[in-house]
């Protein structure tokens, strides 16, 4: 920060010789004194609150003694600050008997579009921030429009919900979450949007007219593929606590973390240090616990609150664990005949704990595979995979996830969410006196009418082989969930209104299309706002769309409209028309 101060101020020297305008100067003289004051904020108002015993160091990370040293401070506790080697640390969870800190203000990292860095003073305020209460909680009761139709199906996201979004890298996972922050923000139904990412995840924008608009602000860091992200977890909660901010003021925000890996790279150096020294005892159970309350304290930041105002998440996981999960019959199908085999060598510097775990298989004759590596949690070499237990550990503190598939992606697929392993649960918060009957969907109640049965339907679906082939009802329903598949697919530029979701849900799982060849009732629902069906309704069926999006129930004169469009658009389809 000196060195920035002294450039600025050579720079003014230098302009002002060069007799440039004074608004110039102006800019120039502001920026150094912007510098300046903030290398002192720094250290005025983050002065250490306490002294510590450091008992493993490293560049990205110190653990340091529970107990407090020898000092008339305060104990050590999350959002603690404290100075070690001229440079100032903040604790963040708990490992064991002692406390992860990660340097303060983190890795160098800015905000789009006003260049600023990270304010210190609003990550120690986050991390001190206690997760809202059970009691301050409100009943998820209003939905977010993604406008991608297998996300409102299949994982509707309710207001002040927190969603994962998991899959391997490729699968679609920024591509998705930039679809449904452009969707929110067009849809007015939250008043501000954040998005954390690495520079590499910048790639994926959205549209510049929100940052113009002071709609979105994103918080992009340096890291780049294959470091460590430990040392960007105070940068993460720097966009945390803008986004509580503006929960606790009573308005409504939307979080896209584009990655977890600060939060995980953390909790594995943590985890990596700790056991390295000789004095820990190692407790898994104190240690699992340990693990829920680090990831829980993140994601149960996500709240709709009974005060006003509500923050809702959508977190990126890079995982294959979850997806893993949907695939078992069809990787059991095609796997291969010699599946590759590790040695304990391929896992030196592992954690001690997994090398005994592997040690055990190979005591018991069993061959070290990519499958028996997943069954037991832990990463293959040459990954950079979450392992199993924290992905499951995510997936039990989240309100929901949405699980992507590399294949699907790989054939153009958008989005390429698994049915089986894709859910939400709707209205988690307080349920007492008359909030007790209501109902926990957060759709529309003509959306809800329409798909409330899909997802089970769609998951069925993919056991469809172990049924007979020749029972005219199961293939009838096999057509009808083909279709419907088929109105999940669209292009990332084409979101749909919860109307028009209804209506293509509608002729996809009545039978209306079973006058048109299969591949052309498919063609016709797929493509989403740009649907050939839905491009017809709009004009043949106006007033159905209106009444779907405006009654309060599906009634049956909107039913009676819409299969009148439909009815037209097979006749017309069938005599080549359009």
């Amino acid at each position: 920060l000196r060195a920035t101060y002294l450039a600025m101020a050579s720079i003014q020297r230098f302009l002002q010789r060069q007799g440039l305008s004074r608004s110039v100067l102006e800019r120039c003289r502001f920026r150094a004194a912007r510098y300046q004051s903030f290398g002192g904020a720094t250290r005025a108002a983050l002065a250490p609150e306490l002294d510590v015993e450091v008992v493993q160091s490293h560049p990205e990370g110190l653990l340091v003694s529970s107990s407090p040293a020898t000092s008339s401070k305060a104990t050590p506790s999350r959002g603690s600050v404290f100075e070690h080697e001229g440079t100032l640390w903040v604790n963040v969870f708990e490992v064991y008997k002692y406390w992860f800190a990660s340097p303060l203000p983190g890795a160098e990292a800015r905000w789009i579009g006003t260049e600023q860095v990270p304010d210190v003073q609003n990550i120690v305020r986050s991390l001190k921030r206690a997760t809202p209460v059970q009691a301050e909680r409100a009943q998820l009761n209003k939905g977010l429009n993604s406008g991608v139709l297998a996300v409102d199906v299949l994982a509707p996201i309710g207001m002040g919900q927190s969603m994962l979004i998991c899959g391997p890298q490729g699968a679609g996972k920024s591509t998705l979450a930039k679809q449904v922050l452009e969707q929110v923000l067009a849809q007015r139904h939250v008043g501000k949007a954040f998005r954390f990412a690495s520079e590499l995840g910048m790639g994926v924008l959205a549209d510049p007219l929100l940052h113009r608009a002071g709609a979105l602000q994103q918080l992009a860091s340096s890291k780049t593929m294959g470091e460590s992200s430990a040392s960007l977890l105070p940068v993460l909660f720097d966009a945390v606590g803008v986004a509580e901010e503006v929960r606790d003021s009573g308005a409504h925000a939307l979080l896209v973390l584009d990655t977890l890996a600060p939060l995980l790279d953390a909790w594995l150096l943590a985890v990596n240090m700790a056991e390295a020294l000789p004095d820990t005892h190692q407790d898994p159970e104190i240690l699992a616990a340990q693990r829920r309350g680090a990831f829980a304290n993140l994601l149960e930041r996500a709240a709709n609150l009974q005060k006003g105002g509500s923050l809702t998440m959508l977190a990126l996981l890079e995982t294959e664990a979850l997806a893993a999960v949907a695939h078992a019959v069809m990787a059991t199908a095609t796997k291969e005949a010699e599946p590759k085999t590790f040695s304990l060598e391929d896992f030196k510097g592992r954690r001690h704990s997994e090398l005994e775990r592997l040690r055990k298989l190979q005591d018991r004759n069993i061959d070290i595979t990519e499958q028996s590596l997943t069954a037991l949690g832990i990463a293959a070499p040459g990954t950079s995979q979450v392992d199993g237990k924290a992905a499951r550990e995510l997936q039990s503190l989240s309100d929901g996830q949405v699980v992507l598939d590399l294949t699907k992606a790989t054939a153009e697929i958008f989005p390429a969410v698994e049915p089986g392993a894709t859910f939400s649960r709707f209205g988690l918060g307080s349920t007492g006196g008359a909030q007790a009957s209501t109902a926990r969907d957060v759709r529309p109640p003509a959306l809800q009418a329409v798909a409330a049965h899909l997802r089970t339907l769609l998951a069925l679906e993919s056991e469809a082989h172990f049924r007979p082939s020749k029972d005219g009802v199961d293939l009838h329903q096999t057509r009808q969930m083909e279709c419907v598949a088929a109105a999940m697919r669209q292009t990332s530029d084409a979101p749909l209104l919860w109307q028009e979701m209804t209506a293509l849900l509608l002729a996809a799982s009545s039978g209306a299309l079973d006058a048109l060849p299969l591949e052309q009732a498919k063609e016709s629902l797929s493509g989403g706002s740009r649907s050939p069906l839905l491009i017809h309704l709009r004009e043949a069926a106006p007033g159905a769309l209106q009444k779907i999006a405006t009654e309060p129930q599906l009634s049956q004169t909107a039913i009676r409209e819409l299969e009148v469009g439909i009815r037209l658009y097979v006749k017309l389809k069938q005599a080549d028309v359009i």
